[in-house]
């Protein structure tokens, strides 16, 4: 399997990554075959997970507006998975560009996607 450009060095691709799994249920395009296949294996015992992720970003969304426009301008987002669309400094940003954002995870292949990206 080839590596994206994308794709940073140091993270093993041949192996699934919950947080690329997450971004393929998001319609993300940070994700590899080993990713969506298991994926998919996650969704024969579950097979709404797509719409559960789909509703927890939702959710996030809503929350960091609702904080933003009600005065809060510092976030924490802990387990913050790869950065795709809707992320939290893309939110409150829009609301408020003097907003600051603190992303923090343990998954080192979230970790060095969003150093690659952010």
């Amino acid at each position: 399997m080839e590596r994206p450009a994308w794709a940073p060095q140091g993270i093993d691709i041949s192996v699934p990554s919950v947080s690329r799994m997450y971004d393929f249920y998001l319609g993300g395009s940070h994700n590899f075959e080993v990713d969506r296949e298991a994926a998919r294996k996650a969704m024969e015992f579950m097979p709404g997970l797509p719409k559960v992720m789909q509703a927890n970003r939702a959710f996030m969304r809503r929350a960091v507006h609702y904080a933003t426009t009600s005065g809060v301008n510092q976030f924490l987002d802990i387990g913050s998975g790869i950065p795709t669309f809707g992320n939290v400094h893309e939110v409150a940003q829009a609301a408020d560009p003097e907003a600051r954002i603190a992303y923090v995870d343990h998954d080192s292949v979230a970790v060095a996607h969003s150093q690659a990206v952010l």
